[in-house]
């Protein structure tokens, strides 16, 4: 069956590209507006345009989507946008992406160059830099490939160059007490006073912050409070800023608060009038990637910087009894006279609630006999106030055990699958999962190989003059960070064969013994992952198990 991304003509012998398109927009302010969304997309359909009505070209480009990141940095590829293209990519949609220019697809170095270099021939992509005069298939592909790098690297430096420019008039602006960050804290707004972006107090909303403080203050709990606001009709913070307003009104959906939020407001001293900013810094300028926590030090503390909604006496008695609740919370975690939830359950990956489709999380009580873990799952949407409440769903995990157990047994024998059959299936299924690791040894062996030979060609194009020092410092540096990371990826993979061939003899051994044995049989966590997909568990005690291997009729059996 032919996709739609690629296929011969039907009227002529061209072959047919589906497109998509990319645009993004950045966060800086030096984008001329010759860089804008539309004027980028233009360029790209005048290409398009060109190119299809050249007769010589035994091509055409048809255009499947545009992919638009408006005001998003190129520093990073987590981007809507882009990850909507490569969904489509994955999908076969799309086999040929079209940019302006090798800016506006990304200002990473390193990432630019393996998406271009590696993922997308991997993907069978072919990849368009408009006024960049770069195409991925051209003929004279290896020659474009350095100037591509050299572009790459310059965009990369131009990034850094931005991030610490913007970073640096924001440290000004934060100690003449301007607010710097995104959307207000709730409880304020933001208005431009003085030539400087300030706090400025949103009456209502800051009612219910005191309300908060003050109920927290008296003894409630969160439970009480969540259930308070619920009862209040006081939209959650993420609902205020979809509606506009603090109170829900008919018709819309009101949602119960998160008590991660509320302690995040009784802990925040942005509600006595102080601003705490710079708490996390970009390593960009650093040429490192992603965010770090700031020290002391470091941050921006300014006093007074606007109106408080509370006074400091509160906002300190407040915070006291929080870290009494947290250490009271600690120690009967570690007393085992409170349920708490654990990674060490066998079911954690697999449960869910057949009526909401949630997961299912765990709870354990240690035994005051011989302080074992004894593990019981429940659904959390149980709990909820509002629409996503769901029937309280609860099942012991030895009642799994035991029905799994029962049901494996049954299968095996209603087959007749003898323990040599067994243990060569177990063998196919592992063997698939190393295959995937095989492949990516032997495709890591071929970028050496590649990267190796390139070196060699860099190295006397140096020495003829052909690449200049710097040049050929960045290649280096770059070939240097790619071995280190070939290197560290190998051992991982190695490691994670190993362990396939421990969990291999570990479930073949418990295999056999489940099926010569006729009584109660105890499984693991490995056992339990590698042979059952899924578990749904109802309300009226049924539990319908999807195993991984090809058994059709399912399973469902009554707990």
């Amino acid at each position: 069956m032919e996709t739609p991304v690629r296929q011969e003509a039907k009227e002529a012998s061209a072959v047919i590209y589906s497109v998509g398109i990319y645009s993004r927009l950045s966060v800086d302010h030096d984008d001329r507006k010759s860089e804008s969304i539309e004027n980028q997309i233009e360029m790209i359909r005048q290409y398009i345009a060109r190119e299809n009505a050249d007769p010589q070209k035994k091509q055409r480009f048809e255009i499947f989507d545009t992919y638009i990141d408006r005001g998003i940095s190129g520093v990073s590829f987590e981007r809507t946008g882009f990850g909507r293209l490569m969904n489509d990519i994955r999908n076969h949609h799309v086999n040929c992406i079209m940019v302006k220019d090798l800016s506006r697809f990304g200002r990473d170095y390193l990432e630019t160059g393996n998406y271009i270099e590696k993922i997308f021939p991997f993907l069978g992509v072919r990849f368009i830099a408009v006024t960049d005069g770069f195409d991925s298939m051209s003929e004279n592909v290896s020659d474009r490939k350095l100037d591509m790098n050299i572009r790459n690297l310059v965009n990369d430096m131009y990034a850094k160059d931005i991030s610490k420019k913007v970073m640096n008039a924001r440290k000004m602006a934060a100690g003449r007490g301007a607010y710097t960050g995104g959307a207000a804290p709730y409880g304020y707004i933001t208005e431009q006073t003085g030539g400087i972006r300030k706090l400025v107090i949103h009456p209502e909303n800051a009612k219910i912050i005191r309300s908060l403080f003050e109920r927290f203050a008296a003894g409630s709990s969160f439970e009480e409070i969540v259930s308070w606001l619920y009862r209040n009709k006081v939209h959650r913070i993420s609902d205020y800023n979809k509606y506009g307003h603090t109170y829900g009104i008919s018709g819309e959906m009101l949602h119960q608060w998160n008590p991660g939020v509320i302690r995040g407001i009784l802990s925040n001293p942005v509600y006595t009038g102080k601003l705490v900013q710079r708490r996390r810094r970009e390593g960009l300028q650093e040429g490192q990637k992603g965010i770090s926590d700031t020290q002391g030090q470091e941050r921006i503390i300014v006093a007074n910087s606007h109106e408080p909604i509370i006074g400091q006496g509160l906002f300190d008695q407040v915070n006291v009894k929080l870290k009494e609740r947290e250490k009271g919370s600690a120690d009967k975690r570690r007393s085992g006279k409170d349920a708490i939830a654990d990674e060490g359950n066998m079911f954690r990956h697999i449960l869910y609630c057949r009526n909401c489709g949630g997961k299912m999380h765990a709870v354990y009580y240690l035994s005051r006999v011989d302080g074992k873990k004894s593990y019981s799952y429940y659904c959390r949407n149980a709990y909820y106030m509002d629409e996503r409440r769901c029937s309280k769903q609860y099942i012991k995990e030895r009642t799994l055990e035991r029905i799994c157990s029962e049901r494996i047994r049954q299968i095996l024998k209603e087959k007749q699958v003898s323990s040599k059959a067994l243990m060569e299936m177990n063998h196919s299924e592992w063997e698939k999962k190393k295959t995937v690791y095989l492949e990516e040894q032997n495709q890591i062996m071929r970028e050496k190989y590649k990267l190796s030979n390139r070196a060699g060609m860099m190295y006397m194009e140096y020495k003829e003059g052909l690449v200049s020092c710097q040049e050929y410092s960045a290649f280096r540096e770059h070939r240097m960070r790619q071995e280190d990371f070939y290197e560290k990826r190998m051992w991982e993979i190695r490691q994670k064969i190993r362990k396939m061939e421990i969990r291999e003899e570990e479930q073949n051994q418990f295999l056999c013994a489940l099926q010569k044995t006729e009584g109660y049989q105890r499984l693991n966590i490995q056992f339990i992952e590698a042979l059952i997909e899924k578990i749904d568990v109802s309300s009226d005690g049924m539990i319908d198990i999807r195993f991984r291997f090809h058994h059709k009729d399912g399973g469902v059996c009554d707990g």
